[in-house]
Order: C-alpha cells, then structure tokens, then sequence
C-alpha cells in the first residue's frame, strides 16, 4: 500500500513539474487593460495594454508596459490573432480595465461582447469599465505617462471623483451587465476623452461647466482626462452627462459623498462644498417620483459674499432641486433610468411576470419628478448662528 502511495504521489509531483515547465510564470504577458472598438477592415479593433513582468514592477529589466492592437471579428479570435506574434501566453488575470468606444457603446453591442464566454478567460466580473470618445489607442497611450506606465493613475482617479468630488461613478462588468439585462436601473458608466478634444454636449443642457472628459481645464502628463458620465438605456449609450450632472445624480441615489457645487446666485457665481447628510428619501407613488435630499454646505470665501445664510440656502435649494427635475427629466425622456426609479416600482411586485406585464420602460418618460433639496449652510459672516 505504501508502495501504491509513493507511486501515485511521485506521478503527481511529476505532472506538476511538467505543468509548470510547460507555461513558466515568466512566460505570461499580462493584460491590464482591454479596449474595444470599431475596426477597420475586421468588426472590432481590439486594443491591449500588456506588461510582460510578471513577478517585478512594471519597466524593470526584462519586462515592460506596451499598448498593442489587433482587428478581428471576436475577443477570443484576437487573442488567437496576437498569440502568434507573442513570445509569451496571454492571461487576463490581472486585467483591471474594460474601455469601450463612444460608437460601439451607442450601437448597443456591447452586451453580446461581454457574453458569459467571458468567463473561461478569467476576466474578473468586477473590472472597472469606461467610455471613451477617442480612438482607443490615442486614448490609451494619453492615459500613461512615464511615471505611471500602467494606467493606475487612471483607477486611482475613478475612485477619487467618485468619493471626493461625485464627477463619476465606479461601475464594474457584472453590475453593467446586470443592469442592461433589467429594468430597475441604467448603467451611468464613467466618460473620458482627449484633453482638448470637442466631446459630445450634455444632453441635459444648462451651464457649460468643464467637468466632462476631455474638457478638464487643467493639462499635465495624463492627455485623456476622465469626468462625467456616459448614460445608457438598457445596453445602448443615450447621451453624457457632465461631472456637475453627475454629481446632482449620484446625490438622488445615496451614493454621493461630497463635491462643489458652482451656483450661480443674486451674489454672482458661487462655489459651493456640498456634503451628504444621511440617505435620500425616495418614493415613488401615482406617476410622481419625490426625492428628499439633505446636505451640508460650505461656502469658499465667504468674507467675500454680501448675502445673509438663510438667502443663500434657499437659493441653492432652489437651483439644485430645478437641476435635479432637469436632469430627471432629460435622461427619462431618452429612456435612461439612471436615477433607478424601477427599483422603487419593481418592489412592489412579486414575481417576474407582473413586472414584464407593468412595462416600466413605458411608463418612465411621464414619471413627474420632486425633487426637495435642503442645504444646511455650515458658518456665515452674516449670520453668528450657521458659524
């Protein structure tokens, strides 16, 4: 029996070494991030970004960050394409990424690329997503600069506008795929584009502020800026919304944490540091959505400021309410449910059936939005008791 065992273990041992000496760990090129869009002469141009170090920091001997590209009908028929001009296996378990173009993501294809078929790639299902409206390529090399080769700055920046300034929101690939699959709510995937670029105007109109990818007024050594939002019905994209638009969402669904506010007031244009209070009440009843917000406000420079708190207060509750029914009503009307009003409506049915039987879809563009700001103002020079 002894002898059975030590046959067995020895064959195992034997298996393993030839597994790992078929694939050796630094024969791996890793994709850290994945682009698609439309191709030229093949339907899609896929387009990879590859650090070929596997166990070292990016840039060290023998390895290196390199955008590549490939055309072809399917991602599984590029990986094939671009294997054979590699000295290395493709793996995607470090991918951190997914970009698709502004056209392919208004086409409404982006569901049939990201099917299940996904899954035997080892793609994580929580891998960030964006849109670009650039071409990939230009938009992908405009993303690294040589102190940060691999596009981390980029990451980092979509958890920073989204916790400390609302200009987008985090969506992963399982969450967008759910959400283009049901109707309690449209996908708000996070917008970039090339510094100095004309991307596409908001769709819900009013001021022009420079939050939006590729309208950033700053420049430095990250050429394709990222702010704002691209807003989706269903798979198909519908439109952008600003960062100060995005913002004004994120609020209405709990998810905003803080942000500025430029409010324009009898005072002039005023900068506004906004902070939540607590979640919003929401509620949906008879064709009428109501929304109660509250935050918390400071005001920059408000030595400079001839206006009494209470004014000042009422004043940007006023303006952000009316924003709120603007935005509301401008992505409702495009068939965009990004404020998931169905997720208050699909509660109150039980099964699947009445739901599909209900046609929220339909019901949407004349749901009346009220939305109730309230701002507390934290000091004041004209009032002792806000200081």
């Amino acid at each position: 029996m002894r002898r059975v065992f030590l046959l067995i273990l020895g064959l195992l041992l034997a298996l393993s070494a030839g597994c790992m000496e078929g694939v050796p760990l630094d024969k791996y090129c890793y994709v850290l991030d994945l682009g698609i869009e439309r191709g030229e002469r093949m339907p899609y141009r896929f387009v990879f970004l590859l650090n070929r170090d596997v166990e070292g920091e990016p840039g060290q001997e023998g390895g290196g960050v390199s955008v590549v590209h490939v055309e072809e009908r399917s991602l599984f028929d590029a990986i094939e394409a671009l294997s054979g001009a590699l000295s290395a296996q493709l793996s995607f378990e470090r991918a951190t990424l997914l970009a698709f173009s502004r056209e392919i993501a208004e086409s409404g294809e982006i569901p049939a690329l990201t099917d299940g078929a996904w899954g035997r790639l080892k793609i994580r299902q929580n891998i960030r997503v964006i849109i670009l409206e650039a071409d990939l390529i230009s938009a992908f090399q405009g993303f690294i600069s040589p102190e940060d080769p691999t596009m981390s700055r980029l990451k980092a920046n979509v958890k920073l506008y989204m916790d400390s300034f609302g200009y987008v929101e985090d969506w992963g690939m399982s969450r967008m795929r759910e959400a283009f699959r049901h109707q309690a709510g449209d996908a708000l995937l996070p917008y970039a584009a090339l510094v100095g670029s004309a991307p596409r105007a908001d769709m819900a109109g009013g001021l022009a502020y420079p939050y939006t990818g590729g309208q950033l007024l700053g420049e430095g050594q990250i050429k394709t800026s990222l702010a704002g939002s691209a807003v989706f019905s269903g798979g198909r994209m519908k439109g952008v919304l600003s960062g100060q638009h995005t913002m004004l969402v994120l609020m209405a669904n709990g998810v905003f944490r803080a942000g500025h506010l430029r409010l324009p007031s009898s005072a002039g244009e005023l900068n506004l540091a906004l902070y939540r209070v607590g979640r919003p009440q929401r509620r949906l009843q008879d064709g009428v959505f109501t929304c109660r917000i509250t935050l918390e406000a400071d005001l920059e420079r408000p030595e400079r400021v001839d206006l009494e708190g209470a004014a000042l207060s009422a004043e940007a509750e006023a303006y952000l309410s009316a924003e709120l029914a603007r935005v509301f009503s401008a992505t409702a009307a495009a068939g965009a449910d990004v404020f998931f009003v169905g997720a208050e409506a699909m509660g109150r049915f039980f099964d699947w059936e009445s739901w599909e039987s209900y046609d929220f879809a339909a019901r949407l563009g004349k749901i009346v939005p009220d939305f109730q700001v309230r701002v507390k103002l934290s000091h004041s020079p004209r009032d002792p008791a806000l200081e």
